[in-house]
């Protein structure tokens, strides 16, 4: 129960919640009063400059539960492997960060089930982004300054033993075969090398060997044969078209992939294509990923070096947000591209 006082007769008694000051002069906004000061005789003026003509006294029924302790219960739950909060609440809030360099998961169903009971909230990053350590991945907080118990108990039970996670980048290995019979010939230089390298490099995957062959299927084949048992990843570059010497994911297709997935609704990268084969991933990245920054490869690539298997109906459902807004400075994946 909560219990209204005026703030010349508050002095003495203990804040039961904190005050939040914003000064735009200052820049600043947060906490001015936590909860738990003992209001003195000079904070009096200062908390009627924040608009406190009255604070409250709380006095907790047996069905209700103080929105720090609620906060703290909820993450507690939330939480699930390589992630940590707050020690404590601030403004009701307590923050979720993730401990390791990695994948953020979230169950985005149970999110919607917990969001919808009430007084409880938690916003999140979206699922499947890449995260580092440190960085923040979500926010528990009560709306009011007390919550009813059966809507804390309810949300409990829908978060269990934790609805996210972090999955964490593992030191991995690649092959590169670069295709293409004007490559092959030195009529042009390779490019793909340079551009793919970074990439794979950032998120602990190592281009232990690359190779540069013509548009010969068989060829290709026998490759990534010998790439699959060797490393942990197989890139190709090349051959991903509709002209009748690209051959490329022919090749892939006839080495054994399985899950065989060709093209994609994300624009640019329409033409990326992956299979798996004992258990690993061989992909062909399209030209498209030479001339921009951040393509369906860089949406997929977290993904498949934590393990994941992509199925073809994430693969179809990319096509909402899957257009590229191609703005003027890339920001990706800080954007909407090729999010839920």
């Amino acid at each position: 129960m909560k219990r209204k006082v005026k703030v010349e007769d508050a002095v003495g008694m203990v804040l039961v919640h904190d005050i939040t000051e914003v000064n735009l002069d200052r820049g600043f906004k947060g906490r001015a009063f936590k909860k738990g000061h003992i209001i003195r005789p000079e904070d009096v003026e200062k908390l009627k400059k924040l608009g406190k003509e009255y604070v409250y006294v709380l006095e907790l029924s047996e069905d209700e539960v103080h929105e720090d302790d609620a906060a703290k219960l909820l993450a507690d739950a939330l939480m699930g492997e390589n992630l940590y909060r707050d020690e404590e609440p601030k403004e009701g809030k307590i923050n979720i960060y993730s401990k390791v360099f990695g994948v953020f998961k979230v169950d985005v169903e149970k999110l919607f089930q917990f969001n919808i009971v009430g007084e409880p909230s938690c916003p999140t990053i979206h699922t499947n982004m890449y995260v580092k350590p440190g960085e923040k991945v979500a926010a528990v907080r009560i709306i009011s300054l007390v919550a009813p118990r059966k809507e804390i108990d309810e949300a409990l039970k829908i978060a269990g033993s934790g609805i996210m996670k972090v999955v964490p980048f593992e030191e991995k290995r690649a092959g590169m075969i670069i295709t293409g019979n004007e490559v092959y010939s030195g009529r042009i230089e390779d490019r793909f090398y340079d551009r793919l390298k970074p990439k794979l490099e950032f998120f602990k995957c190592k281009v232990e060997e690359r190779v540069i062959l013509p548009d010969d299927k068989e060829r290709i084949k026998e490759k990534i044969v010998e790439f699959n048992e060797k490393y942990d990843i197989v890139v190709l570059t090349g051959g991903t078209s509709v002209d009748p010497d690209d051959v490329t994911y022919r090749a892939i297709r006839e080495a054994g992939a399985e899950n065989f997935i060709r093209g994609n609704p994300i624009q640019p990268g329409n033409m990326f294509t992956m299979g798996w084969i004992n258990g690993k991933p061989v992909v062909a990245v399209p030209a498209a990923a030479l001339f921009y920054k951040a393509t369906s490869f860089d949406i997929w690539l977290p993904r498949l070096l934590i393990g994941d298997v992509i199925t073809k109906e994430e693969v179809a459902a990319k096509g909402h947000g899957g257009l590229c807004h191609n703005c003027p400075v890339c920001v990706f994946p800080i954007c909407p591209f090729g999010r839920p």
